[in-house]
């Protein structure tokens, strides 16, 4: 018996475990008790996260489509079919006829290969992460705000926090382990104060829950910075010394009225005032904010306006404060900052900076001008597809068949294009319409570096070898040998590209340049910025300045605008989607382990039990939903922590997006998957979507 140190694969949090291997298979876990952050604890889907290892529904050897069916063949073959497509479509229309789609699931040091292959290998500008629909509110509005993509202060520094304001953030199902203890620990000396239409299991009596309608978070926030300057509680000193624009964004929020904020959100005056009390006069306060604030077509100007009643009470540089958004992702955090986005260079760059551009060129060994400008993301790129201006797509680590908003239109872009290359260990949903499907590696049988969601770097270690006989970056190699760009990718394990990272990132906004491999693990982790070796890190940003020039943190005025389409009328209910505990992002790995589908086989819809009786809802009788995308028909169950014009649906089937539009926020392009006008009404006995139906009745994939 062996045992290897390494992450789970799941969520942001990164927790540490210890993967046991024997004759080359893993064959169990053991709580890995020293582990930075979470100390050992796991949930249950990184109890059972070794299960996928050896799961009878690996992919282990290559897919090529003959005669409209996939079929097994050579790994040569495989890659020769895959990379002669992308060459063939580059051909006859051009390199930015090719895309690739990535995941925030990657290593580093993978998702640093992602872009490089985009921009070198094909040539192409159309490279993005599914991360784009879920942190890239967070990311534009943190650059606008701060100068910089992080999380300004370590999780751990909530135990010194008099005052938490969680915002959007299911909490108990996302981050279950340590973040509800500490919150706890909040608790007993002060308060915490929850924004979102719907209570999560987390959430106590004696919490402050803003329960705002859908769609109103920067009402809210408005009213909050009116309410903080009204009580005289605004840090004036902090304002004055360390921020620009406050007076601007307080007239912005001048409008907003206690009893105006109460008419537009929901929330009683009286409770708007208290949140405005508690965060303005404690000393020590944390705001937390996730995908409910940020998936929404207006999601970059709700999180300004949540950092303006922050910075307004001078949450930032100093112990138990900070503005810290909660990435959903495993490397959520490290896979927007190395080159997998669409408008950025390894190292957190702009790729539209000639000065960022020439520094990677040079690592690259090419000339600036060979690295293609700002590409489409990830939305707008399957909107190329369905209208046939993108026919070749590599998909890695994302399953946008199941995860993508408006998905009648996403799955006729995947069956219009003309050769997609999936890399997944399973048969996903997506893959189902690939022309080459390369067998993918879990994550253990990868070395590399993660990014947690507080911008602390961890390494894991592979505990077997590749099940399918290659890794994921011995596919990259192969494809870019094979279309021209070998010399870029003569990588053979994960610990050679982290020291070509640590090159490209020096003197970036994200630099891991001072990083070593060893020093990651004999650390426990690494924060960035780490300039150089011998460097501590940097757990917490901006004691001295922002990362602005001036040093000043930017307030900004935030007018709020209502979403695309406002529920009402014939839709009169807004859908909000989400995680249960027990899944992760399309389920295409967690709903192939038994005990997790034990504890949530199927799709449902949370319904308040007073707009069951409104709409006539009978017990065990599923329900149909429409939106102006389409009707499903799933169970339903009664829950009284929603708001009465709010239904909730987890996400990890692939029914939800069924009804989900493709609104996008103009800034951070991301989709308002959170707002969702809706019907609800009993089934009637003639089946509705039966496609629909046999899909969310399905315990697997």
């Amino acid at each position: 018996m062996e045992q290897v140190l390494t992450h789970c694969p799941y969520c942001a949090l990164n927790c540490g475990l210890k993967l046991n291997t024997a004759g080359g298979e893993v064959v169990g876990y053991e709580r890995w008790k020293q582990s930075p952050f979470s100390g050992g604890a796991l949930c249950s889907k990184g109890v059972t996260a070794w299960q996928q290892v050896h799961h009878p529904d690996r992919i282990l050897r290559p897919l090529v489509r003959r005669n409209g069916e996939l079929e097994e063949t050579t790994w040569e073959e495989g890659l020769d079919v895959a990379a002669q497509g992308f060459a063939d479509v580059r051909r006859r229309l051009g390199p930015e006829a090719n895309a690739v789609m990535g995941g925030g699931s990657l290593t580093n040091e993978k998702a640093y290969l992602v872009g490089k292959f985009a921009r070198l290998a094909l040539g192409t500008p159309h490279v993005d992460l599914n991360g784009r629909m879920c942190m890239s509110s967070a990311a534009a509005a943190a650059t606008r705000a701060f100068g910089l993509d992080r999380a300004m202060t370590p999780l751990d520094e909530l135990a010194h926090a008099q005052v938490a304001m969680v915002i959007g953030a299911n909490i108990s199902s996302t981050y279950p382990v340590k973040v509800p203890r500490l919150l706890d620990k909040v608790r007993r000396h002060g308060r915490v104060i929850v924004v979102d239409p719907r209570g999560g299991r987390f959430v106590e009596r004696a919490d402050l829950h803003l329960a705002l309608k859908p769609g109103t978070d920067a009402i809210l926030a408005n009213g909050l910075l009116r309410a903080v300057a009204a009580l005289g509680l605004v840090d004036r000193r902090f304002v004055d010394e360390r921020t620009t624009g406050f007076e601007e964004a307080l007239a912005a929020a001048e409008p907003w009225t206690p009893y105006r904020v109460e008419d537009a959100t929901g929330v009683d005056a009286r409770s708007l005032v208290e949140a405005a009390r508690l965060l303005g006069s404690a000393k020590r306060a944390m705001v937390l904010h996730a995908r409910g604030s940020e998936q929404q077509t207006s999601g970059t100007q709700n999180v300004l306006a949540y950092i303006n009643v922050a910075l307004a009470c001078g949450l930032a540089g100093k112990r138990g404060c900070g503005i810290v958004p909660l990435t959903g992702q495993r490397n959520g955090q490290g896979g927007r900052e190395h080159g997998q986005r669409c408008d950025q260079l390894p190292g957190a760059r702009s790729i539209e900076n000639p000065d960022h551009r020439r520094q990677v060129a040079a690592v690259w060994g090419v000339e600036p001008k060979q690295i293609p400008g700002r590409g489409r993301s990830f939305v707008d790129v399957f909107d190329d597809a369905h209208e046939g201006k993108v026919a070749g797509m590599l998909t890695i680590s994302t399953n946008p068949a199941v995860s993508s908003p408006d998905l009648h239109k996403v799955r006729r872009a995947l069956s219009r294009l003309e050769h997609l290359v999936v890399i997944d260990p399973f048969l996903s949903e997506t893959a189902k319409y690939a022309s080459v499907v390369l067998p993918g590696t879990t994550f253990a049988e990868e070395d590399g570096t993660i990014t947690t969601t507080d911008g602390r770097v961890v390494r894991i270690d592979a505990a077997v070898g590749p099940q399918p006989g290659r890794g994921d970056i011995d596919i990259f190699r192969n494809l870019a040998n094979r279309l021209g760009a070998g010399r870029q990718f003569s990588f053979v394990n994960g610990r050679e590209v982290f020291e070509e990272l640590r090159s490209v990132t020096a003197g970036g906004p994200a630099d891991y340049s001072g990083m070593t491999w060893d020093g990651i693990r004999e650390r426990g982790g690494i924060f960035w910025p780490c300039p150089k070796e011998g460097h501590p890190g940097t757990p917490m940003l901006y004691t001295e300045r922002f990362a602005h020039p001036d040093g000043r943190a930017r307030f900004h005025p935030v007018t709020p605008v209502e979403p695309p389409v406002v529920a009402g009328g014939d839709y009169p209910l807004v859908l909000t989607t989400g995680r249960v505990l027990a899944h992760y992002l399309s389920g295409n790995q967690t709903r192939r382990i038994e005990d997790q589908n034990a504890k949530a086989p199927e799709v449902y819809v949370e319904v308040h039990p007073g707009t069951a009786t409104r709409f006539g809802l009978r017990p065990e009788e599923p329900v149909v939903l429409t939106s102006r995308q389409g009707s499903v028909e799933v169970p339903w169950r009664g829950y009284d922590g929603l708001r009465r014009d709010t239904l909730f649906m987890p996400y990890h089937w692939p029914v939800a997006n069924l009804l989900t539009a493709d609104d996008l926020d103009p800034t951070s392009r991301i989709p308002g998957l959170k707002y969702t006008p809706v019907r609800l009404e009993p089934a009637t006995p003639a089946p509705v979507g039966r496609e629909v139906v046999e899909v969310g009745s399905q315990a697997s994939p």
